[in-house]
């Protein structure tokens, strides 16, 4: 009997060590990596750009092909009666061709129309990794403001218990039992409304997973990273590679050559059929092959044509514009963008070198001086105050530099609209 409790003992707890094993390993929440990934997989805008480039896959079947051919069949009647009620017939079939060059040309059209939508795919796919990192990044921010926000309450609880002791004691002052209750107020309001806000910010961040639901768990916190990228490596790579360049670049092509293909439209349109004629004149029938050759002309300098020729080139000639316009201001806002992250890193430097632990010895002193009477109430709200701000602004300005390195990182993308 005990070594089948010895044994049954192992048993279980070599089952149970592995489960717990694995339990403690699992992340506790969502990682800002595995929210980008999920984003990446579900969001809707990212799924519909994918189908964009089906539509350009399928436009270019279309320009690969003819027109359907026409099945024919003429008749005619017979001016005396015999073994048809018909006289003459010639049935068969004709295909349309347009001249050499037209159909290359929208061919080569729509081979741009699919690297432009795979260019708008990246584009997107770059610019919801932004967003994602950017919403994963606001909701760190939000839960280390109600941290901070909790802190503060407990720090203000405790001077409120000392300011009620002293002026129970009659030692102390009741306007610092008053001041210290109403800081301890309002920091629970600010407390409310933080807790409001992070449950918005996990609401944006799950929009952009495919998931309106608000309850997520993340895990991760906010951390400094260095920029590695060298401003004119960086600008030479994203005016090479970047998608919105791209995109300009072909959509202005394959403006050009959609203007190419309309101006190949005054050469004629080319039909060819084949079909079996019979030929009866009354009496006897004979049949024979037939051929059909026929040309349709477009009218030279119609106003069809030249109004078509016209709508084409004003048409390349504004994505052209629109293009150079763009490629302009985005230049521009990644120049300044880099300049933000030079600045916002300079200033995180000067808080994690000077200002955060001026802060922290600055709280710890003004907690001890108002225990033993050093400083009232006033002062200890005001070291708290600024405890406070200091925290606020450093998260603020943490999140606006990992915001910056997102944009970097992606090349620019969420910067801006492309409109051609």
């Amino acid at each position: 009997m005990v070594k089948y409790f010895l044994r049954y003992g192992l048993y279980v707890l070599t089952g149970f060590v592995p489960f717990l094993s694995l339990a403690a390993d699992a992340p506790s929440g969502l990682t800002r990596a595995q929210a980008v990934q999920l984003a990446l997989e579900n969001n809707p805008q990212l799924q519909a750009a994918g189908r964009q480039v089906d539509a350009a896959r399928a436009r270019r079947l279309q320009a690969d092909g003819f027109d359907p051919p026409t099945v024919f069949w003429d008749v005619e009647e017979a001016d005396s009666g015999g073994p048809s009620r018909f006289g003459s017939q010639v049935y068969g079939i004709e295909q349309s061709v347009e001249w050499f060059g037209v159909r290359r040309a929208r061919k080569q059209a729509t081979d741009l129309g699919i690297e432009a939508a795979t260019a708008s795919l990246e584009r997107l796919r770059l610019r919801i990794t932004a967003q994602t990192q950017k919403a994963f990044d606001r909701v760190l921010l939000a839960d280390g403001t109600v941290r901070l926000l909790q802190q503060l309450v407990a720090l203000t609880g405790e001077a409120v218990g000392i300011s009620r002791v002293r002026f129970k004691s009659g030692t102390g002052k009741y306007v610092d039992l008053l001041r210290t209750r109403i800081a301890r107020q309002r920091l629970r309001n600010d407390l409310r409304d933080a807790k409001i806000a992070a449950a918005d910010a996990r609401r944006r961040l799950g929009v952009l997973l495919g998931n309106d639901a608000g309850t997520l768990t993340v895990s991760g916190e906010l951390r400094y990273r260095p920029l590695q990228l060298d401003r004119d490596a960086w600008l030479a790579k994203i005016d090479q590679t970047g998608p919105t360049f791209i995109l300009l670049k072909r959509r202005a092509e394959q403006a050009d050559k959609a203007y190419a293909a309309t101006r190949k439209a005054r050469l004629p349109e080319i039909t060819v059929g084949l079909g079996r004629q019979r030929l009866y004149d009354g009496a006897n029938a004979n049949y024979a092959w037939a051929g059909q050759l026929g040309l349709k002309f477009p009218l030279p300098g119609s106003d069809r044509q030249r109004g078509l020729e016209g709508e084409a080139l004003a048409e390349a000639r504004a994505i052209q514009d629109r293009g150079r316009a763009l490629r302009l201001r985005a230049q521009a806002r990644l120049q300044q963008r880099y300049n933000e992250a030079e600045a916002l890193a300079a200033q995180l430097a000067s808080y994690n070198d000077a200002i955060l632990p001026d802060v922290e010895d600055q709280l710890k002193a003004a907690q001890q001086e108002y225990r033993v009477r050093r400083i009232d109430a006033l002062n200890l709200l005001d070291v708290y105050n600024t405890y406070l701000d200091t925290h606020r602004a450093y998260l603020n300005t943490l999140t606006r530099y990992r915001a910056v390195v997102a944009d970097l990182e992606t090349l620019g993308e969420d910067l801006w609209e492309v409109e051609l």
